[in-house]
C-alpha cells in the first residue's frame, strides 16, 4: 500500500473523543493548528516529560474554583502542573471557558464570531484588561464547528513587551514564582530542574512538559536576571468536555447531509485517470464518495470496528465488507458539524491481490490481474512516475499532491501482472 500523509485535525492525547468517534484519534499524533502571530520567539526542541507523575490529578482536571466568582477558593496551587496563574489576585485554572475567563474582565480584541472548526485551536488570540494584553490558546474540543465565543481558553502567554504598558500588574506563578522578581535559581528551588532547558544570548528558556499540550515556558532575561515572559499551555479537555461531547454525539442525525445529497455518481468510466472514477467491486465510484453510496451498492459497514460518529471536518475509519472481502479506510467528514459514519466519504479505495482481492477498474481500461505489458501500453501518453521495490513497480499517476491525488497501479515483473490498484482523492474541501 502507498503511504499516506494524512493531516489530521485530532491528536489522541487531547482526549476530548467519546466511544464512537476515538478510532481515528488513536492512528494520529498531530493537532491541527490555526495560526496567528505570536509574541514570543520560537526555539527548536525535543519532546520531553517532567518527572512529577504525582500531580496527574491536577494537570488533567481543573478547579471549579479557580474560575467562579462571590466566594472562590483563590488560593495559588503549589505544584506548577496545576496549570494556574494569577493575575492581580485572581486566579485563573487553564484550561478554561470563554465565558470563565471574560468574566475576569477581558475584552477580546478580534472577532469572536469567527469559526473554530472541532478538536482545532488557535494561538496568540489576543485579550485586553486595562493596559494589560495578553495572548492566549483558543482550543475547540467539541463535535462541531463553533464561534471562538463557544470555545475553551487552554493558554495564556505574557511578555516584558505586553507588561510594560501595566507595569503595576501582579502575576504569580505556582510556588511563589513571580513575574519581575523571581531568578532563575528560585524558579529551579519551587519546580525543580526542567524538561528542557534553552540557553540563548538575551534569555534563558526553562520549560516543565508534563505531557503533549501541557507545559510551561518560562523565560529568565539574562540582562535583569528576573523572570520576564511566561507561556502556559494545558489543552486537555475535561470529563466534563468528555460527557457533553457523548451527549451531543447522541443528537447526530442520520439524514443525508447536504453534501451527500450534493454527490453524483458516475455513469461512465471515461479516460481520464485522474478524474478519480473507478469501477470498484461492480459499480461505480467518483472519490470522494459516501460511505452511505457504497452501502446502495452492496457493501455491509462492519458497525463495532468503525467510527460511528466523526467531528466536524475530522477522519474516521470504516471497516466495511462485500463478497466476503474486507477493506478498511479513513473517511472525512466535509460537514463543518458532526456526522454519522455514512455522511462521510471514502476518499481512497484499493483492491488487489495482497489486499481487499475485489475487482478494480480505473479509466483507460487498466484493471487488476490484467497482464504487465497490457497496463503499461494503457498507460501510454499518460504522465506518471515509477519505484522500484524487490520484484514490484509502482507506477503513481499524480495530481496536485501524491498524498491527496494519486493513482498508483503496481506491477509485479517476475510474474508480468497488475497486483493491485489504488485511487486516492482527497480534496480538502469538495468544491476542488
Amino acid at each position: 500500500m502507498r503511504r499516506k500523509f494524512l493531516t489530521y485535525l485530532l491528536v489522541c492525547s487531547m482526549a476530548v473523543s467519546t466511544a464512537g468517534f476515538a478510532a481515528a484519534a488513536e492512528e494520529t499524533e498531530g493537532i491541527s493548528e490555526t495560526e496567528a502571530v505570536s509574541g514570543a520567539e520560537a526555539d527548536s526542541e525535543e519532546s520531553g516529560s517532567a518527572d512529577d507523575a504525582d500531580a496527574a490529578d491536577d494537570a488533567e482536571s481543573g478547579s471549579a474554583d479557580a474560575t467562579d466568582g462571590g466566594d472562590a477558593d483563590t488560593t495559588l496551587s503549589d505544584d506548577i502542573y496545576s496549570f494556574q496563574i494569577k493575575i492581580d489576585g485572581e486566579l485563573y485554572q487553564f484550561p478554561m471557558s470563554w465565558a470563565d475567563f471574560t468574566a475576569h474582565g477581558w475584552e477580546y480584541q478580534s472577532d469572536a464570531s469567527a469559526e473554530l472548526s472541532p478538536n482545532s485551536y488557535s494561538v496568540a488570540e489576543t485579550f485586553k484588561k486595562g493596559n494589560l494584553e495578553v495572548y492566549t490558546q483558543i482550543v475547540n474540543f467539541g463535535l462541531n464547528t463553533q464561534a471562538f465565543s463557544e470555545c475553551t481558553i487552554a493558554g495564556i502567554s505574557i511578555d516584558n513587551w505586553q507588561f510594560s504598558d501595566a507595569p503595576d500588574t501582579v502575576i504569580e506563578l505556582p510556588g511563589g514564582i513571580t513575574y519581575g522578581v523571581s531568578t532563575l535559581e528560585d524558579v529551579k528551588a519551587a519546580y525543580g530542574e526542567p524538561s528542557d532547558t534553552y540557553d540563548g544570548e538575551l534569555y534563558t528558556k526553562l520549560s516543565y512538559r508534563y505531557d503533549y499540550y501541557q507545559e510551561w515556558s518560562l523565560y529568565i532575561e539574562k540582562e535583569t536576571g528576573v523572570l520576564y515572559e511566561v507561556e502556559l499551555e494545558n489543552m486537555i479537555a475535561d470529563e466534563a468536555t468528555a460527557t457533553a461531547n457523548e451527549a451531543a454525539a447522541a443528537e447526530v442525525s442520520d439524514e443525508p447531509t447536504e453534501e451527500v445529497l450534493a454527490y453524483t455518481a458516475p455513469t461512465e468510466l471515461g479516460d481520464d485517470p485522474l478524474s478519480f472514477t473507478v469501477d470498484y467491486a461492480g459499480a461505480l465510484y467518483q472519490l470522494p464518495a459516501p460511505v452511505s453510496v457504497f452501502e446502495e451498492n452492496g457493501w455491509t459497514i462492519k458497525e463495532e470496528d468503525s467510527d460511528n460518529i466523526i467531528a466536524g471536518g475530522d477522519f474516521g475509519w470504516v471497516y466495511m465488507m462485500k463478497d466476503n472481502q474486507e477493506y478498511h479506510t479513513t473517511v472525512r467528514n466535509y460537514s463543518k458539524n458532526a456526522a454519522t459514519l455514512r455522511n462521510c466519504f471514502v476518499t481512497t479505495v484499493e483492491a488487489g491481490v495482497y489486499d481487499a482481492n475485489l475487482p478494480i477498474t480505473i479509466p483507460t481500461g487498466i484493471t487488476s490481474g490484467m497482464s504487465g505489458d497490457e497496463a503499461l501500453a494503457l498507460l501510454e501518453g499518460i504522465s506518471y512516475e515509477t519505484e522500484t521495490s524487490g520484484s514490484f513497480t509502482y507506477y503513481n499517476i499524480v495530481g496536485e499532491s501524491i498524498s491527496r491525488e494519486c493513482v498508483q497501479i503496481v506491477i509485479n515483473e517476475e510474474e508480468n501482472t497488475v497486483t493491485s490498484i489504488e485511487v486516492s482523492h482527497e480534496p480538502k474541501t469538495l468544491d476542488e
